[in-house]
């Protein structure tokens, strides 16, 4: 497949691509030996889906932006698949959204599939097993759990099967100011400018300007946002960042790109 549209691009040995309708951003990287099968997926900008992993099925898998898909995970996309922006699923992680095998012909009654839903900045921290469910954003589930209900916003959860476990550990999200977001980027581009020279081409901001060069990225710390230029230095940047910090692209009308 041709990804020369697209910025960064990074897709390593023995990957199989068999996909009908496929979309891709940004600066994704494919790892070793991964499989992606189905009739339509799409992968949002500057994820990464790590070696020995399968996405397959026969419904649609959507992907969002600043992803972490750990080793060794399955996708499974038996029914449809939608996973939101900032979503970690960790190492040998598998997440199913069917349960089918039995012969029906002679009356086995388990048999079914369900729409799986996650939501932006959810957490499988690793060795998960989770049944189609919906997790709200910001929920987490602790390694090795076994995930059969949906999953409340900002949530932690342990076990087989999984329960909530917040009032023991806290939330996985903590508030944090605008000036303390603004003080962590400020500082981030410090430390990024000893690797790389900047020179004026990124800014921090807590607002957008009235008044935004196109030769510069903007980070908006309030929104969460930036303005997408696909400058090297800007992805240069984005990757950096990646995978503690994420931000996403603001609309156009903001952007002018």
């Amino acid at each position: 497949m041709d990804f020369s549209d697209k910025k960064r691009v990074r897709i390593g040995k023995n990957v199989t691509i068999e996909v009908q309708e496929l979309e891709i951003g940004d600066g994704v990287y494919i790892g070793d030996n991964v499989v992606i099968s189905g009739p339509k997926v799409s992968i949002g900008d500057y994820t990464l889906i790590r070696e020995n992993t399968q996405i397959m099925g026969k419904n649609t898998c959507k992907i969002g932006m600043s992803c972490w898909i750990g080793q060794g995970v399955i996708l499974d996309a038996s029914d449809t698949l939608t996973i939101g922006n900032g979503v970690g699923v960790g190492a040998n992680s598998q997440l199913w959204t069917h349960i089918k095998f039995g012969d029906t012909l002679q009356g086995c009654s388990w048999g079914s599939s369900k729409p799986m839903i996650v939501e932006d900045d959810v957490w499988f921290v690793g060795h998960c097993l989770v049944s189609p469910i919906h997790a709200a954003k910001r929920s987490m589930a602790m390694l090795g759990s076994v995930v059969t209900r949906d999953m409340q916003e900002n949530r932690i959860y342990a076990g087989v099967p999984a329960k909530d476990i917040t009032e023991k550990v806290g939330n996985q999200y903590l508030e944090v100011s605008v000036e303390e977001k603004y003080k962590m980027m400020v500082e981030k581009v410090a430390a990024f400018s000893k690797e790389k020279s900047v020179q004026g081409r990124i800014e921090i901001v807590k607002e957008w300007p009235k008044q935004m060069s196109p030769e510069v990225s903007y980070f908006n710390v309030a929104t969460r946002e930036y303005t997408k230029r696909l400058s090297e230095i800007e992805i240069d940047f984005m990757l950096y960042l990646l995978v503690p910090i994420k931000f996403y692209p603001a609309p156009v009308s903001i952007s002018g790109q």
